[in-house]
Order: C-alpha cells, then sequence, then structure tokens
C-alpha cells in the first residue's frame, strides 16, 4: 500500500481525536465527542451538582485514578464544557454553561434551521420514522444456523 496519496486525489484531510486536535469555536462534533463517553458524562453530572469542585476530589468520588482524571478533564475543557483555574497546588474544574448553552443553541438551529427553542420546546415526533421503528428486526438467530 502506498502512503502517498497520488496526485490527483485532491486535498486529504488527516482527522486527528478530539485529545489531538485543534477545536475551533462552535465545533458541534468536537462537542459531542467530549460528551461521548460515560465516564466523562458522570463528570459533568457531578460538576452540575456543584458550582465548582476539586479535580482530586471528582477523581475520588467517581474512582478515577488523577492521570485519567487528567486525560479527561482535557477533553472536556477542548470541547468547551468544561474550564479549570488553579488555585496554588490545587486545580478547581467548573461546568462552561455559558459555552454549554451557546452548543445547544447551535444543536438546534443545526435541526430546525431557525432560531433556538424556547422554554417550553418539546421536539414533534418524527413521522416518517414511525413506519421503520414499527418493523420488526431480523433475527438471524432464530433459524437455527450461525451466520459467519
Amino acid at each position: 500500500m502506498n502512503p502517498n496519496p497520488p496526485a490527483n486525489a485532491g486535498t486529504y484531510r488527516r482527522v486527528l481525536p478530539l485529545a489531538l486536535a485543534v477545536v475551533p469555536e462552535g465545533d458541534l462534533a468536537a462537542y459531542f465527542e467530549g460528551l461521548a463517553n460515560p465516564t466523562r458524562l458522570r463528570i459533568v453530572q457531578r460538576l452540575a451538582e456543584v458550582k465548582q469542585a476539586r479535580v482530586s476530589d471528582v477523581a475520588l468520588l467517581l474512582g478515577i485514578s488523577q492521570p485519567r482524571m487528567s486525560w479527561h478533564l482535557r477533553l472536556l475543557r477542548r470541547a468547551r464544557i468544561v474550564t479549570t483555574r488553579r488555585e496554588g497546588r490545587e486545580v478547581l474544574c467548573r461546568l462552561d454553561r455559558e459555552s454549554i448553552a451557546e452548543s445547544f443553541s447551535r444543536f438546534f438551529q443545526l435541526l430546525d434551521g431557525t432560531a433556538e427553542p424556547g422554554p417550553g420546546f418539546e421536539p414533534e415526533p418524527a413521522q416518517e420514522s414511525a413506519p421503520i421503528a414499527s418493523q420488526p428486526l431480523p433475527q438471524p438467530w432464530a433459524s437455527g444456523r450461525s451466520q459467519r
């Protein structure tokens, strides 16, 4: 396999994970990638319960090692979900609620192509997906043969 792309292949974009990539302001993919992990969701849930918390306390509460906690916080900071500040030897973290609200606003604009939803927002049920959802799923195990 040739590692060099053909000259006529056009421009290649190297895709990097959120931890390594430079994330532009307002990137919804980076925002949702930051939330796409159960541990990071637990961190966000814990920070939603308090105004701010010491990183070491959150790590201890969730049973996460300090290096792993730092890794997850790095991803959450790059996704603009969490902010941190150093106070002596301690690092305090909090949810970046303003950035989260902006991301939700951009996401809702993406969904309906207009303005962000109001306080009583309830999405309408998707009419087109109802027939698909009601179809039975194929059950390959029911035939008694293994499909390898």
